[in-house]
């Protein structure tokens, strides 16, 4: 009887999951005890071992749910994780030494010889994405164009909640190798997350962040025009820059060679993988580590500092260390509760309903995009349901006959084109902050560009995987 009541129970724990994701409880230890009790549910249904390949019991399956948890923790931070650890501990030392801000203010300076301000306004959203494959941060990214872009915005005639709203979404599209988000989803594919961007990504990114830019220009002109009719449209006269005064300061007396030590992992990446120099692959978090000794030794020529530069080359490990509280931990729990559907039989359930509806491919991933993207735009956070069900991936794709990585980039791109959409987001309360409007004021003017950019993104996915 359990047995048969075993997926449908799964359903229920998944439900009260989202409700506490709702709720904003702890993701990494609401997902820990959901995996825990999705485990314990498929024990006392029957499920004689729920350990992953490879794993050996410890006798007593009560010691088992844990041992499950550690082998695949140990997998995970081996694989993805190790990858996710560097690259988050890369980019942290890029802001330490503050060659991130001096990037983009060199990536700034051509727009303030444009004359037209929305088309500015596109332009600025067109770096932002560009910008993107360095700075991962949607928050952090948000308040350096906010910092260097926004006065700009403001003198040549954009209104303040107009660029507030293109600056709080330039990164509804987040990359590999540097995203912690795009990895998992090449890696939990079984794809080179090189191959992942190039082959998969830019294809998808590139149509679809045009469609965005060019509705987000609409979009802003006509609501502009509207609310300047309505006398309802008004900017900041003090707008507040002084929290990054300092970083914007620092980034000015930074040698512009500086804004180049970002794009040196990407540089090789893009010419060492098996797409273009055959004969020398390097592997991600290896060119992250060649990126950094490199950067250190620049920074050392330049400073002729030891003591500093060298207690600034640790913000390598204290960014590791923020990634693994932040991420890779959530990624360890996540693996358990996909573990735990997989055991309950959920996905089988799930699998055997998409094939008895008709739906395939195409039909489950726009099912479940439609889920993880109600999430984001409840928690302004797609990560906690994107993480947690990215790891079913492969078992659904391979019941439907499909290809996982078409999957999985679904799921992605509704967990992030969503995020500015949803008033509670950080990115947008941050924003809002500083144009000193209002979060519901932004989601107006996004939702229309960043609709438009997924069902088109989405749309591209499900022609490319026929």
């Amino acid at each position: 009887m359990l047995e048969t009541m075993m997926p449908y129970l799964a359903i229920l724990i998944v439900i009260l999951t989202g409700w506490g994701i709702v709720k904003n409880l702890q993701v990494n230890i609401l997902l820990l005890f959901a995996g825990l009790a999705l485990n314990l549910l498929a024990v006392l249904g029957g499920v004689d071992n729920i350990l992953p390949r490879g794993s050996h019991t410890t006798g007593w399956v009560g010691f088992d749910l844990f041992e499950q948890l550690r082998a695949l923790s140990r997998s995970q931070v081996a694989s993805t994780g190790f990858i996710i650890l560097v690259a988050g501990g890369f980019a942290a030392y890029m802001d330490k030494i503050g060659a991130s801000d001096k990037l983009v203010t060199l990536c700034m300076q051509p727009l303030r010889r444009l004359k037209s301000p929305y088309f500015i306004l596109g332009a600025v959203f067109l770096l932002g994405h560009f910008l993107g494959l360095v700075v991962t941060s949607a928050a952090g990214l948000a308040m350096l164009l906010a910092v260097s872009v926004y006065p700009l915005l403001i003198g040549v005639g954009v209104s303040a909640v107009a660029a507030a709203a293109v600056i709080c979404s330039v990164l509804v599209f987040s990359y590999a190798p540097s995203s912690a988000i795009a990895v998992l989803t090449a890696n939990t594919s079984g794809v080179d997350p090189m191959v992942y961007l190039i082959n998969h990504q830019l294809p998808i990114a590139i149509p679809s962040i045009l469609v965005t830019l060019v509705l987000h220009v609409i979009v802003q002109r006509y609501y502009d025009q509207k609310d300047a009719a309505a006398g309802i449209l008004k900017n900041p006269e003090n707008f507040n820059i002084t929290q990054n005064s300092e970083k914007s300061e620092r980034a000015a007396k930074l040698p512009a060679y500086y804004a180049l030590l970002p794009l040196v992992p990407l540089v090789l990446l893009f010419i060492f993988n098996k797409l273009v120099f055959k004969t020398v692959v390097l592997d991600v978090a290896t060119a992250m580590f060649i990126g950094w000794v490199f950067a250190i030794l620049v920074d050392l020529a330049s400073r002729r500092n030891v003591p500093e530069v060298f207690k600034d080359g640790a913000a390598m490990f204290q960014g590791m260390g923020h990634m693994m509280t932040s991420v890779v931990g959530l990624i360890f729990v996540a693996a358990l509760f996909a573990a735990g559907l997989q055991n309950t039989g959920l996905v089988s359930l799930l699998i055997d309903a998409a094939k008895n509806a008709g739906l395939g491919m195409a039909g489950t991933g726009i099912v479940v995009s439609i889920v993880i993207g109600i999430v984001t735009v409840l928690t302004g956070s797609g990560v906690a349901s994107f993480t947690g069900l990215v790891p079913i991936a492969p078992a659904v794709a391979a019941g439907l006959g499909g290809d996982a990585i078409d999957l999985a980039m679904m799921m992605q791109l509704a967990s992030e084109f969503l995020r500015p959409v949803s008033p509670v987001a950080g990115v947008v309360i941050i924003v809002a902050g500083f144009a000193q409007t209002s979060p519901l004021a932004i989601v107006r003017r996004t939702i229309i560009p960043c609709m438009g950019g997924l069902i088109v993104s989405l749309a591209l996915t499900i022609i490319f995987m026929l």
